[in-house]
């Protein structure tokens, strides 16, 4: 009899760890994964400029998310350059920012490699924050980036709060609430 019982509390056991699971993940269960406001954003894995690995799904619980899709010919791009250096300097340690060069949306993928453009670009305009390259296409096809910029504040829990092209007081409104 008491093996029996034994069965029945850990098949119970072993029933509500698959329901409850990962308090982040049952979190998010009920959340869509896509590119759209109220979207667990999907996951992603690039290498920066400066070498260092960035995992989105590894900020989840931790920080917030600041994703900037741009191009070194984008003027609006270069506009905001200066509130982004405020931004990190400010914000740098509560919120991760990763601008993603996308330079292979134009006629510029045809030449290869963006990366000793872009370095040169970073280090012309001294940029502070985390840069990474999108040679590939494969952040623009996941995030269904179809101009520059494209920006997108994604909150501790993964879910994207704001997708907007501009950086302006209702971006800084949201990226605030979400510290």
């Amino acid at each position: 009899m008491k093996l029996i019982k034994f069965k029945y509390v850990l098949v119970f056991g072993w029933m509500l760890t698959m329901l409850v699971g990962n308090p982040v993940q049952a979190e998010n269960a009920s959340v869509n994964v896509g590119v759209n406001v109220g979207e667990l954003a999907p996951d992603f894995e690039v290498t920066n400029l400066a070498g260092k690995n960035f995992k989105l799904s590894k900020f989840r619980g931790e920080k917030p998310i600041y994703l900037v899709f741009w191009t070194t010919w984008c003027s609006t791009c270069k506009k905001e350059i200066p509130q982004f250096k405020i931004l990190q300097t400010k914000l740098g340690e509560k919120v991760e920012i990763l601008a993603v060069n996308v330079d292979s949306l134009s006629w510029w993928g045809s030449f290869g490699s963006s990366n000793d453009r872009v370095k040169k670009y970073a280090k012309k305009y001294q940029l502070n924050y985390a840069i990474a390259l999108d040679d590939k296409k494969k952040l623009i096809e996941l995030y269904k980036v179809r101009g520059t910029p494209t920006q997108l504040v994604i909150d501790k829990k993964g879910i994207i709060r704001r997708r907007y092209p501009l950086f302006n007081e209702e971006t800084a409104r949201i990226l605030q609430s979400v510290l």
